[in-house]
């Protein structure tokens, strides 16, 4: 009696969810395991999986999350460019990249189409103070209210303005 041959799942991860893993890690400064199951993690939590946990013995109780201080992961951070969007606050762009480039050059990660912003205008990395903003010694420089800032720990709901007219906030999530 002829038998079928059992085609067995390759055990090698697939080249893109290992690029998108390494891209991961390296943009939140962790390792590959800790950004998957991170995304794993806020997958669950956007299911609804850790409303409830359930014990052995049966009985439900809440599932008690780790303070944002035992998170070993970096908060995400969210950029909005200078109030257009629906409501009013920017189009969030998400820091993924590091290190994360905002100018008018081509090749930045955010670019800006003004002859005011510099090629090259700010620098935003991840580093043991967490977020950092540095203006890369432009012109027309980098201020928070009227103070021009060099270099800057970003916290929610810092407002900048770049050349001294373009607002970009940051919300950390």
């Amino acid at each position: 009696m002829p038998t079928a041959k059992k085609s067995s799942p390759s055990k090698k991860p697939s080249s893109e969810a290992a690029d998108l893993r390494a891209r991961i890690a390296k943009a939140l400064g962790v390792s590959p395991e800790a950004a998957e199951r991170r995304a794993l993690r806020e997958l669950a939590e956007s299911l609804g999986l850790f409303q409830e946990k359930m014990p052995a013995h049966g009985a439900a109780q809440p599932t008690h999350h780790a303070s944002p201080q035992a998170n070993y992961l970096p908060q995400r951070l969210y950029l909005l460019l200078d109030g257009r969007g629906l409501d009013g606050r920017g189009m969030p762009m998400e820091v993924i990249d590091l290190p994360y480039t905002i100018g008018s050059g081509r090749k930045c990660t955010m670019w800006i189409n003004s002859p005011q912003i510099e090629t090259e205008h700010l620098r935003i990395t991840h580093g043991d103070e967490g977020w950092l903003l540095e203006d890369l010694g432009t012109e027309h420089g980098t201020f928070m209210g009227e103070k021009k800032i060099k270099r800057r720990v970003i916290q929610d709901g810092d407002e900048y303005r770049l050349a001294g007219y373009l607002r970009l906030r940051a919300e950390l999530r």
